[in-house]
């Protein structure tokens, strides 16, 4: 009597269950997404992070993030600083009465104190290049490599960004950047660092390089904007002599200029020699040896940024899995978007670039 009627239900629609399934699939692809593109910042316990906008990543959504969340103070040493985003959020820490400290290259910026007012301005007039990239906030959190904070650089140009938790290392860049030179080695998140600030005129981190690449047992990867120092040049030549796999990747538009000896001298000593693609330029100032050990920062392998220039070296030794993961991304990346060069230089075409 109070059964259920099959038969009188047929008049009706079914309602077909809820598709939760497919629900949850997009909200996990959605987080997916998400996470790869907002990429996480390094704790004090944790070791450096790197960011590369050949990875996919926006490199400089994590700049962006940290200046928002700065809350005692902002001290930033760069060549170039003109991305709007950028200064408009400097902006606003200016306006929230956070003390901005900057300094700057006169050339490589424009005259900031209109946009910037209010805020600790130095533009920097010197032999060499002011060519430090630098950031730091609330005396911790450290971000520093090929990054000019142009929209250009963070977004078009291949570059490499290490950010990196440390009290220590961020004391040690504020007592001596931009104007001074200087060498430490620390430990962040239980790895081993080095940092060279140059310039170094009495040659002792130019000699740290070439012992470094003199370690290398089984390769020697090297991604570079600008390769014009002899001394480096012939260190790849001869890691290449004994045995070890050299493969150095320069950008194109510096190796039919600045740089073409060097893929000359490279190509003789039967280096393998690549040059990117594309109109983006190849920004990267990158030695990464037998896996575990990458050398990165500001500085051009020059004359110059090695004794004139206001310039920075990074050393991460040992690195863990994560790191290596994405330095393999990251060089896979380079190397197979990157040809050999199609057209000998000639001594003709080489600028000097000391």
């Amino acid at each position: 009597m109070f059964g259920f009627n099959s038969e009188a239900s047929k008049g009706f629609p079914q309602r077909k269950p809820f598709p939760y399934f497919l629900l949850f699939t997009c909200l996990f692809c959605t987080w997916l997404v998400w996470k790869s593109l907002t990429p996480t910042l390094p704790k004090l316990s944790e070791p450096p992070r790197l960011y590369s906008n050949p990875s996919r990543e926006d490199i400089r959504e994590p700049l962006l993030r940290s200046i928002q969340k700065a809350r005692s103070s902002i001290f930033l040493c760069m060549f170039g600083l003109s991305d709007g985003a950028i200064l408009k959020t400097l902006h606003e820490k200016i306006d929230q009465e956070v003390p901005v400290t900057i300094y700057y290259d006169a050339k490589g910026s424009p005259d900031l104190k209109k946009v910037l007012s209010g805020g600790e301005l130095h533009p920097i007039h010197l032999n060499g290049i002011m060519h430090q990239k630098i950031l730091i906030l609330d005396d911790e959190l450290v971000f520093l490599g090929s990054t000019n904070f142009t929209t250009s650089s963070l977004k078009i140009h291949d570059n490499l960004l290490i950010a990196l938790a440390s009290p220590t290392v961020a004391r040690f860049l504020k007592e001596k950047v931009p104007h001074a030179n200087g060498y430490m080695k620390t430990t962040v998140g239980g790895q081993s660092i080095e940092l060279w600030l140059l310039p170094d005129p009495k040659g002792h981190a130019l000699a740290d390089l070439k012992k470094k690449i003199r370690t290398a047992r089984k390769s020697v990867k090297i991604a570079l904007f600008t390769l014009t120092h002899p001394v480096l040049i012939n260190e790849c030549i001869e890691a290449k002599k004994r045995g070890v796999d050299v493969t150095v990747v320069l950008d194109m538009h510096s190796s039919l200029g600045a740089s073409a000896n060097a893929v000359e001298e490279l190509q003789r000593g039967g280096v393998k020699i690549l040059t990117s693609q594309g109109s983006q330029l190849m920004h990267h100032k990158l030695l990464y040896i037998d896996d575990h050990t990458l050398v990165t920062g500001s500085a051009n392998w020059t004359k110059a940024a090695f004794a004139k220039n206001s310039d920075c070296i990074l050393i991460l030794h040992h690195l863990n899995e994560t790191q290596k993961t994405f330095m393999d991304r990251l060089w896979h990346s380079i190397a197979t978007t990157a040809k050999p060069p199609t057209i000998k230089p000639s001594p003709l075409h080489a600028k000097k670039h000391n």
